[in-house]
């Protein structure tokens, strides 16, 4: 059963707002998504599988670096293309919303522990007590590599592999 009925105030969503950050990624002309020339934007289709072309982008970014406000342009569009790659391929039961830190941490005062930065600045939450951190996980892949795979992640939250706050 969903927590927010009981609440006073039903959860503020930001669906809408990063599904377009993920249109972003993919193309912007106006204002691209750095690195965004060497994506190859044919194969991002919004399947696990595409997220295999974003960790191949990933290292390609992660080996030239980037600057503080690009980076931040690229993690928060690039974690909005993985995150709604979970969304739109979970199962009908688990329905996953977008809401940023300080309704994050209203559905669940333990998440301020995280403290509010660049990879909580919004996260996707199941409608119960399940959260997860796409654009923490994009940031993680580039400070660490391959070992933090977003396909990977995408797979285990998809499959319903969650990590529960203590």
């Amino acid at each position: 059963m969903p927590i927010w009925p009981f609440r006073s105030k039903q959860p503020e969503l930001q669906d809408r707002a990063f599904e377009d950050l993920a249109q972003m990624f993919i193309s912007n002309p106006e204002d691209p998504t750095p690195g965004g020339e060497r994506l190859d934007t044919a194969r991002l289709d919004f399947t696990v599988e595409s997220l295999a072309v974003v960790d191949a982008h990933l290292e390609e970014v992660r080996t030239r670096g980037l600057e503080e406000q690009a980076l931040m342009k690229f993690v928060l569009r690039g974690g909005a293309y993985v995150g709604e790659v979970i969304r739109r391929r979970a199962a009908p039961s688990k329905t996953w919303h977008w809401v940023d830190y300080d309704e994050a941490v209203r559905l669940d005062p333990r998440l301020s522990s995280l403290g509010k930065g660049l990879g909580t600045i919004a996260v996707l939450w199941d409608g119960t007590d399940g959260f997860c951190f796409p654009l923490g996980k994009v940031g993680k892949y580039l400070e660490n590599g391959a070992e933090d795979s977003v396909k990977l992640f995408a797979h285990m939250m998809i499959a319903g592999c969650t990590r529960r706050i203590p």
